[in-house]
């Protein structure tokens, strides 16, 4: 199956999960959330898995089905639940020690667990000298590092540093915005943990 042919169905079934999306989003936090940023978040999540090598389009299905609602509840709430990041860090381990045996790619498995310590690792280290990230994001970060370690070592620093550019600018539009202000002292880190890693993992896989 082509590429483009790939990506035009991952982005029309992403498009209906994304409507189903909406009602686990809704048990998920009291608030109302932006239906419309989900839906646009995980059609473009979806087109861009497609385009995946084969043995991580069930990871991206992962971060589809939790990580995009998380993102969506940390933006409006600052807070990344625990009932979407635990099923993902299972769902990821679950996914990439299947892919590892069905591939024989054991040293792609061995980066991926590696991948999770250091980026949870360098959160957590974070959280606990100066209290930023929230623990949320500590808690999403290995799934991600998991994601990008079984790509290989480039594409775990390039998410790594790409969440921090991204977060940067998502801060200034957000301070444009008037979203939220300098005294704040906190703004949401999962949408931006979350879009450098699939860019990441995107490029990868265009890059062969």
């Amino acid at each position: 199956m082509s590429t483009d042919l790939r990506v035009a169905i991952g982005f029309a079934l992403c498009g209906l999960l994304a409507a189903l999306l909406f009602r686990a989003t809704l048990r998920t936090s009291p608030k109302r959330l932006h239906f419309v940023a989900i839906a646009i978040a995980t059609v473009i999540l979806g087109a861009a898995t497609a385009a995946w090598p084969p043995s991580m389009i069930a990871a991206g299905a992962l971060l589809a089905v939790c990580a995009v609602p998380a993102a969506a509840v940390d933006v409006v709430e600052h807070r990344v639940p625990d009932k979407l990041t635990a099923p993902l860090a299972a769902g990821m381990v679950i996914t990439l020690v299947a892919a590892a045996l069905f591939t024989d790619s054991m040293p792609s498995l061995t980066r991926a667990l590696v991948g999770a310590l250091v980026w949870g690792g360098m959160l957590l280290v974070s959280f606990l000298l100066t209290g930023d990230p929230g623990p949320g994001d500590v808690k999403l970060a290995p799934s991600l590092g998991m994601l990008l370690g079984w790509l290989g070592w480039k594409w775990l620093l390039a998410g790594i540093i790409g969440s921090y550019l991204l977060a940067a600018l998502f801060a200034g539009l957000g301070l444009l915005a008037k979203r939220w202000t300098l005294r704040d002292g906190r703004m949401p880190l999962a949408p931006p943990m979350l879009a450098a890693a699939v860019l990441s993992a995107t490029i990868a896989a265009f890059s062969g």
